[in-house]
C-alpha cells in the first residue's frame, strides 16, 4: 500500500469513531513510511494515552521542528518524564513463553479491534465512507465543524467568468477527544532499556502477539529547496528593479517521489534607501490566477503603493501561470468555445464537457503530475520556502480573495514567518462554496433590495425591486430567451437566457464595485426587454479561460469542496437553489455528476483537520465589501472572530476586494496605515466618510443636459457637453453598459437613397432590426427634416435627415427604451433644430 492510502485509510476509521483500527492501520504505515510527518501526526490522535501522544508527536518534530500542530500537542499533554531523544531500535529478543507482564496500553486497547484490513480488498461503497465521516463530524463532541463558505459564481461582465475562490487548511488538532468512543483511562507506558514507545502494531482476538516498537524516523532532511535567477517574462517599470526565478520544491512533500516543480516568483525591490527588513507578499486568488501578471498589469494598484517601504514579492501558486507545470486543459478550452459558439448541441453538452475534463486528467497523469500534491497545504509550504530562500525573516502577507485562504493556511502552519496579514475578501478554511451558496446568495441580494428601497430615486424608478426580481427570474426559467450576440473576430456567441442566468449576472455586477449601480436598472431593463447588459456579457465569454488554468481549478474546487461534503448534503443544496445552472462550465450537470466526475478526477477529500477554523493572534487586517456575492460579510466576521488580534473594515459602498476597486483610495490606504503598526486599529475617518451607492435611474429630463456648439463630419450643432467625443459621435457612457450616443455627419447622398440603404434587408438593413419608418417632419433653420424611427438589438433609433443642395444633413441617436422620450425632448430635437 501506498502511504496516501494507509493515510486515507487510517482517516477514514478514525472519522467512523474506530480509533483501535485507526491505531493498527497508522502504526502499519510508519514502519513502512518512518518519514511521514501525518502518518506520526494521526497516530497521536489515534493513541489512547498521553504518554503514547507525547511520542508521536515528538517523532513529527523529528521530522519538521516547525510543525505547529504538533507543538501545540505537545502543550496540552505533560511530557514524558526523562525520556531522551528517540533513537533507532533494536526489535526485543523472541519469547517461547507467553507474556505474563501488563501489556502496553495501546496494546490493551487494539485487543478487541478485528484484523487489519488492506485498503484495496475494503468492500465498503464510498457513500458509506462519507456518510460515516459525517456522521464522526456530528457526534465529535470537542470539534466545531463550521460550513460556512461563499459563493464566488456571478458573470464575466467586463473580464474573466471566473468567480470561484477555493481554499484548504492544514491539519491542526486543539485537543486529542475526537473520536465517538472515549479513551481508556490512562495506564503507565513501559519503557524497555532502548527508549522506545511499545506498540501492537496489529491484533488479533483470539492469539495474543508480541508487542512491537514504533520505529523511528530516519534522520535525514527530506528535501533542500533551491532557488535559480531567471529574467523576468514581463515588461518592468522603469527606475524599479525586479528581480526573477524559480523556486525548486517536491511536488509531493509527503510521498517518497524525486518529483519536482518550479515556482515563479518576483520580486520588485523598494524605492527607499533603508527599506522595512519584512516585504509584503501578494497572494493571488482563484484558484489558479496568475499572480505575477497581474502584479505587473496593475502595477499602480497593487504594488507601487508598498514598494515607497518595503520590498513587494509576489509568486504564481503551484500549477499556475508562469510556475511549472501550468495545469492547462486544452481540450476543455477547445469545448468550451465550441459551446458558445453554439456548435454543440444540447442533448450532448454535458457528455462534451465531461468527455474534456477525463481527457485532460489523463493526459496530466501521463506526463507524472500528482494532482493531489496541488492543495493550499502545499502552497503554503511553498510560500514558507520562498520567504527562507529570499533571505527574510518575516512578511506580511496580503491575501485577496483566495489568496486570503492561503494566508489564513499559512498563519496557521508556519506563523514563524509571519509578521502580519492583510486579509481582503476573506473565505474561511472552514468554508464550502457549494454548501453555503443559498446564504451567500442571500447576503448579496438582501444588501441589494434593501439599499435601493431605502434610496428614494431607486425606490421611485424600481419600485418592489426584489419582487420584480423574482418574479422575473420565474418568469425566464418558464419562457428562456435565445441571445446572440456577434463577437468579433471569434464568431457568433449564443447563450439561452434563463433565471439563473439572469441570476448570475447580476451577482457579477454586485462583485463589480463599478457596476454596483447598474444592478437594479438591469433588472427592470430586462424585464422590458432590453438586453443590453446581458449582451455586454456575452462579450467577454471566449475569454473566459484566460488567466485561469482549469486542472488547478477542478483538482482544488474537487479536493476541498465537492468532495469535503456528501453526495446528499449537496443534494439539499440543490434542492434549495439549483446552484448547477450556474457552475463554471467544466461541472456542466447537477451535483451528482459533479460529485461523480471528480472521483473519476482521481482526487480524494481533505484530510482529518484540513478544514477546521484558523485560530491566531497574528495581527490581521480584515476587509469586505458590503455588495461582495463572492466572499460576502459575514465571511469576514467568521474569520475576524477567531483571529484575537484583528481589525475589522467592511466598505459599504464596495464589492469584491476593495483594495483593488476603491476609486477614492481609502481601502488601499487602510492597508498601508495597518502596515506601519498592525497592533493599532486604522484610522476609519475615510470609511465613515463614505457614501451609500449612488443607483442609476433612467433619465427623465430634468436636470437639463447642458449643450454646447461642436463641428462633427460637416455639420455644426449643439451636442451634449459633457459627453464623451468618440471620432465625433457624443457617448454618455453612464457605465460600460450604456448604449446612448448622439452623432451628425453631412453626406452626398439623397434622403430617399439613404433610407433606401438602411431599408435593404438582404445586407441586414445594415444594423437595423428593420427598415426605418417615417416618423414625422420638422422645420429648423430654413431645412426641412424628415423624421425616422428604428431599432438595433431592440433599442430605438431615431434619425432626422435634411437635404441641402446635393447633401444631406444626418442626426442620428442611439438611446435605452426607458429614457428615449425624455432624450427624445432635451438632446436630439434641440441637436436637429440648430443644426447646419
Amino acid at each position: 500500500m501506498t502511504e496516501q492510502e494507509y493515510l486515507q485509510a487510517g482517516i477514514t476509521a478514525f472519522k467512523s469513531g474506530d480509533r483501535q483500527k485507526a491505531a493498527s492501520i497508522l502504526s502499519q504505515l510508519v514502519k513502512e513510511y518512518p518519514k511521514s510527518e501525518r502518518g506520526w501526526y494521526l497516530l497521536g490522535m489515534s493513541v489512547s494515552t498521553a504518554e503514547q501522544r507525547q511520542y508521536c508527536f515528538r517523532q513529527v518534530l523529528s521530522i519538521n521542528p516547525d510543525n505547529p500542530d504538533a507543538k501545540k500537542q505537545l502543550a496540552l499533554h505533560s511530557p514524558l518524564p526523562s525520556v531522551p531523544t528517540p533513537q533507532a531500535f533494536t526489535p526485543p529478543p523472541p519469547r517461547s513463553e507467553p507474556i505474563s507482564t501488563p501489556l502496553p496500553a495501546l496494546e490493551q486497547e487494539l485487543r478487541s479491534a478485528p484484523p487489519f484490513i488492506p485498503y484495496e480488498e475494503e468492500q465498503e461503497p464510498e457513500e458509506h465512507t462519507e456518510t460515516e465521516q459525517n456522521d464522526a463530524d456530528k457526534q465529535s463532541p470537542s470539534v466545531k465543524k463550521k460550513k460556512n463558505s461563499q459563493i464566488i459564481i456571478g458573470a464575466a461582465i467586463a473580464g474573466a467568468a471566473i468567480l470561484i475562490c477555493t481554499f484548504i487548511a492544514a491539519i491542526i488538532m486543539l485537543n486529542g477527544t475526537f473520536g465517538r468512543t472515549s479513551p481508556p483511562p490512562a495506564q503507565q507506558i513501559q519503557i524497555s532499556p532502548s527508549p522506545t514507545l511499545q506498540v501492537l502494531a496489529v491484533a488479533n482476538t483470539s492469539t495474543p502477539l508480541l508487542p512491537t516498537q514504533l520505529p523511528t524516523p530516519l534522520p535525514t532532511v527530506a528535501y533542500i529547496p533551491r532557488y535559480e535567477e531567471a529574467p523576468c517574462r514581463f515588461d518592468t517599470p522603469a527606475n524599479v528593479k525586479v528581480t526573477c526565478g524559480f523556486v525548486i520544491v517536491p511536488e509531493n512533500r509527503t510521498a517518497n517521489s524525486t518529483n519536482t516543480i518550479k515556482l515563479a516568483v518576483a520580486v520588485f525591490h523598494s524605492t527607499s534607501i533603508h527599506p522595512e527588513s519584512d516585504p509584503i507578499v501578494f497572494l493571488q486568488g482563484g484558484p489558479g490566477g496568475e499572480a505575477i501578471k497581474l502584479s505587473a498589469d496593475a502595477y499602480d494598484s497593487f504594488v507601487e503603493p508598498f514598494i515607497s517601504e518595503r520590498d513587494y514579492i509576489t509568486f504564481d501558486q503551484r500549477g499556475t501561470g508562469l510556475s511549472e507545470p501550468a495545469l492547462k486543459c486544452d481540450e476543455l478550452d477547445k469545448a468550451y468555445r465550441q459551446d458558445i459558439y453554439g456548435m454543440i448541441d444540447l442533448a450532448s453538452r454535458e457528455y462534451v464537457y465531461q468527455n474534456a475534463l477525463l481527457s485532460c486528467n489523463g493526459l496530466m497523469q501521463a506526463n507524472g503530475v500528482d494532482l493531489n500534491a496541488y492543495s493550499t497545504v502545499e502552497s503554503a509550504a511553498d510560500l514558507r520556502d520562498i520567504v527562507n530562500l529570499l533571505g527574510y525573516e518575516k512578511v506580511n502577507l496580503y491575501g485577496a480573495s483566495y489568496g486570503t485562504r492561503l494566508a489564513l493556511v499559512t498563519m496557521r502552519n508556519h506563523p514563524e514567518i509571519v509578521r502580519s496579514a492583510i486579509l481582503d475578501s476573506v473565505v474561511p478554511v472552514e468554508s464550502n462554496v457549494l454548501n453555503e451558496y443559498p446564504n451567500a446568495v442571500d447576503s448579496a441580494l438582501s444588501k441589494l433590495f434593501t439599499s435601493c428601497a431605502a434610496n428614494p430615486k431607486c425606490n421611485a424608478a424600481y419600485p418592489d425591486l426584489k419582487n420584480v426580481f423574482w418574479s422575473l427570474v420565474n418568469e425566464l426559467d418558464t419562457n428562456p430567451v435565445t441571445l446572440s450576440t456577434s463577437a468579433y473576430p471569434m464568431g457568433t456567441v449564443t447563450e439561452t437566457v434563463d433565471g439563473y442566468y439572469l441570476l448570475s449576472v447580476i451577482l457579477g455586477l454586485e462583485k463589480s464595485t463599478y457596476l454596483i449601480d447598474t444592478a437594479p436598472q438591469t433588472i427592470y431593463r430586462v424585464e422590458a426587454q432590453d438586453y443590453s447588459t446581458l449582451t455586454s456579457a456575452q462579450y467577454s465569454l471566449p475569454y473566459a479561460f484566460e488567466g485561469i488554468n482549469p486542472g488547478l481549478y477542478v483538482s482544488m474546487m474537487c479536493r476541498e469542496h465537492v468532495l469535503a461534503t456528501t453526495a446528499e448534503e449537496l443534494q439539499a443544496t440543490a434542492d434549495k437553489v439549483d446552484v448547477g445552472k450556474i457552475m463554471w462550465r467544466p461541472f456542466y450537470g447537477d451535483f451528482g455528476e459533479m460529485f461523480q466526475l471528480c472521483k473519476s478526477w482521481k482526487m480524494v477529500g481533505p484530510d482529518l483537520g484540513e478544514k477546521d477554523a484558523v485560530v491566531s493572534d497574528i495581527p490581521s487586517l480584515v476587509i469586505e465589501g458590503a455588495y461582495d456575492p463572492a466572499t460576502p460579510p459575514f465571511y469576514g466576521k467568521q474569520v475576524a472572530a477567531n483571529l484575537v488580534n484583528s481589525f475589522y473594515f467592511e466598505f459599504p459602498n464596495m464589492g469584491h476586494v476593495p483594495t483593488g476597486g476603491d476609486s477614492s483610495g481609502c481601502a488601499m490606504q487602510v492597508a498601508l496605515d495597518f502596515l506601519k503598526s498592525p497592533a493599532t486599529e486604522p484610522n476609519r475617518n475615510c470609511l465613515n466618510a463614505m457614501e451609500d451607492v449612488e443607483f442609476l435611474v433612467p433619465y427623465t429630463g430634468d436636470p437639463a443636459i447642458k449643450l454646447t456648439k461642436a463641428k462633427s463630419f460637416g455639420v455644426t450643432l449643439d451636442v451634449p457637453s459633457d459627453w464623451y467625443n468618440d471620432e465625433g459621435f457624443y457617448v454618455r457612457y453612464s457605465s460600460p453598459f450604456d448604449i446612448t450616443q448622439v452623432g451628425a455627419f453631412s453626406i452626398n447622398v439623397s434622403v430617399q437613397d439613404l433610407k433606401d440603404y438602411f431599408s435593404s434587408s438582404a445586407y441586414g438593413y445594415r444594423g437595423f432590426d428593420s427598415a426605418p419608418m417615417e416618423a414625422g417632419v420638422r422645420e429648423a433653420n430654413g431645412l426641412n427634416w424628415k423624421l425616422y424611427y428604428s431599432t438595433s438589438n431592440g433599442r430605438p433609433v431615431d434619425i432626422a435627415a435634411a437635404e441641402v443642395g446635393f447633401n444631406s444633413l444626418v442626426v442620428v441617436m442611439f438611446s435605452h427604451p426607458d429614457e428615449r422620450e425624455a432624450l427624445y425632448r432635451t438632446v436630439f430635437l434641440p441637436m436637429v433644430d440648430s443644426a447646419r
